[in-house]
Formats: C-alpha cells, structure tokens, sequence
C-alpha cells in the first residue's frame, strides 16, 4: 500500500504512522513532510463564570468571561476546522506480465544494478555506473533462462518453480543475472514478498558457489600445469647433474 506526499507528490510505501488528535498522521519518507487526514484538535469552549454569594452579604456581580462558539462535531472539519492536506493512498497493483515489465528496470532505478537513482546524479552510487553511458547488450540473458522466467511468472506463488529456476541458473552461470531479474520484479512491485525472499535465497546462494582455493587446485587445468612444471623442473636438475659429473669426468682424466 502507497501513498502520495503532498509536498513531492511521490508515491510513497506507506510503512509507518501514527495519530495526533484523533488524527491520522503519514510521514514521508522520501522528503520527510507530513500528511494528515482527520480533523484537528478542536477549542474548548468558555462558559460564564459566577461567584457564588457568601452567606449574609450582598450579591457579588458576575464577571463575564468572552466564550467561544462550540462547533458541532458534524460542522468541525468544513466550517471551523482550516483545510489540511488529505492522505491519499493508493494500493498497490501487480505489474502486467509483459517483457517490458519482466525484463526491462522501471524509470526512477539504475538500469544496471536496479538501485534507486538519485536525481541530480550522473552515476550510480552503488555499482558505480555512468547512466549516460549504459548500453542494454551489456546486460546479457541466454533464451533458456528468459524463457523459464517468462514461465514462472504465470506460476509466481510456487516457490519448488523458484527453486528449480535458481537451480538451472547455477548450472548455467547466470544466478547474478536471476538476482538481478528478482530486482527488477522488486522495483516495479516493492510490496512483492516471493521476490523479496528470492533476492536473499540468491544472494545466499551465491555466497555458496564461490570456489575456494583448495578448488582451483583441485581442477584439471591446474593439476596438468603443475605437473608439467613438476616435469620440467626435474629435466632441468638432471642436466645439471649430468653437466657436472662430465666435467668431473674430464678433470680425473687430465690427471693421469
């Protein structure tokens, strides 16, 4: 659920609030105004206040006291009440299940990392990148992959089609590409609770494939290079070896 701020007119998450007079009272998070909708605090009214006589003595004239008109409670917020912003709030749609909206970042969002864009920024502050200079065939997607997102969107509440999509994704090399596709959907729904948790089950796997050293050694391109270095390395002693016992050879020989 959104809202609109009255001082930046931006659709704002409607995250926290809280009340004041019977009021309802919204701050935005963006440029930090409040909205508020209700009616506020009313005047209590005066009445005329008299002195009660003492017994035996004279009557003691009352003193007025100026009295202010009570407003009917159905008459509060039209005649007395000044017209304060009213909070507007606007419920959240789903996005429509297009390319645009599965594949292509929102206006507002780096197009690259979908990080919020700054508005008088010339680059990215998160990934660094110059949105003058961002070309959209820098963001790679093999078919086989926009295809399974493409069908996992008509199945978005099945979290096992999450898991298997995350899963092709590994074996294919693309989970920072789903994790930005997770992103995507984010921006254009931030309500969006599946693909919340699918961002963090990426970032999770992804710290889970990471090689490690022992790994690489372990590959087999490595082990073929450190075997021929081993070959190579040896070769080199024996013909040092070889060298020098030839020339001890010649030195016995000149001897006799």
């Amino acid at each position: 659920m959104k809202f609109q701020c009255d001082a930046c007119e931006r659709l704002v998450p409607l995250e926290t609030y809280r009340t004041e007079a019977g009021g309802l009272v919204v701050t935005c998070g963006r440029c930090g105004a409040d909205s508020r909708v209700g009616p506020p605090a009313t005047t209590a009214p005066r009445t005329e206040v008299r002195a009660a006589p003492a017994a035996g003595s004279a009557s003691v004239p009352s003193v007025p006291v100026p009295s202010v008109p009570v407003v009917p409670p159905s008459e509060s917020w039209s005649a007395a009440a000044p017209v304060t912003p009213a909070l507007r709030v606007v419920r959240s749609e789903p996005a429509p299940l297009t390319d645009d909206a599965l594949f292509e970042p929102p206006p507002g969002v780096c197009p690259k990392c979908v990080a919020p864009w700054l508005e008088e920024a010339l680059s990215c502050p998160q990934c660094g990148l110059v949105y003058v200079n961002y070309q959209p065939e820098e963001q790679p997607l093999s078919d086989v992959l926009a295809e399974a997102w493409r069908t996992l969107a008509a199945r978005w509440e099945d979290w096992d089609a999450h898991d298997r999509l995350m899963t092709l994704a590994v074996g294919r090399g693309e989970l920072a590409m789903v994790g930005r596709l997770y992103r995507i959907r984010l921006a254009h729904v931030p309500d969006d609770a599946v693909a919340r948790r699918g961002r963090d089950e990426v970032v999770r796997r992804a710290t889970l494939v990471v090689p490690s050293s022992t790994d690489l050694v372990g590959t087999p391109d490595v082990s073929r290079r450190l075997k021929t270095l081993a070959v190579g390395v040896g070769f080199i002693v024996v013909l040092v070896l070889a060298v020098l016992v030839f020339q001890h050879l010649r030195t016995l020989s000149a001897g006799y």
